[in-house]
């Protein structure tokens, strides 16, 4: 049974605001990134410029929740199952070449992943606040920042 309640939502917005901060742990990674794929400090600043960019580039996802919604087909639904499989997909590639399980991607193709990864987390960023401002129209600033602060207080 599906519960449709906006504190409900609320609250697994805020879980996976909680959780998808992961742009914000770059630095946790990146030496091992940089060590096993024989990166200096230049390269790794370039892959995470991508990472930069696919973080800022949010539109594809107000798109599709915007075709989503207005036809009542998926909504928050689709987004956040398009931005997991994104996050997935980019750190899944990353985790392989780094482990050696995959051989050593190139630069520009290592810079594809990381893109992929912090485009995947626009669409959960999408889907939370979106989805917040239109169960909370009266209170759309408020709720803006809650979302906001949550990724600020949690993933830094």
């Amino acid at each position: 049974m599906m519960v449709k309640n906006k504190w409900m939502s609320t609250a697994a917005s805020i879980w996976i605001q909680c959780t998808s901060g992961s742009l914000y742990t770059f630095s946790f990674y990146s030496s091992a990134l940089k060590s096993s794929q024989g990166y200096n400090q230049s390269t790794l600043d370039t892959v995470s410029v991508f990472k930069d960019i696919g973080g800022n580039f949010g539109v594809l996802s107000g798109l599709i929740y915007t075709a989503t919604f207005r036809r009542r087909r998926g909504g928050p639904w689709v987004v956040l199952l398009i931005g997991a499989v994104q996050c997935f997909v980019g750190y899944f590639l990353m985790w392989l070449s780094v482990t050696g399980v995959i051989d050593r991607p190139p630069v520009p193709v290592m810079c594809v992943f990381m893109l992929l990864t912090a485009h995947g987390v626009t669409f959960l960023n999408t889907a939370n606040v979106v989805t917040a401002v239109v169960n909370f129209t009266n209170h759309s600033g408020t709720i803006v920042g809650i979302m906001k602060v949550v990724v600020s207080l949690f993933n830094t």
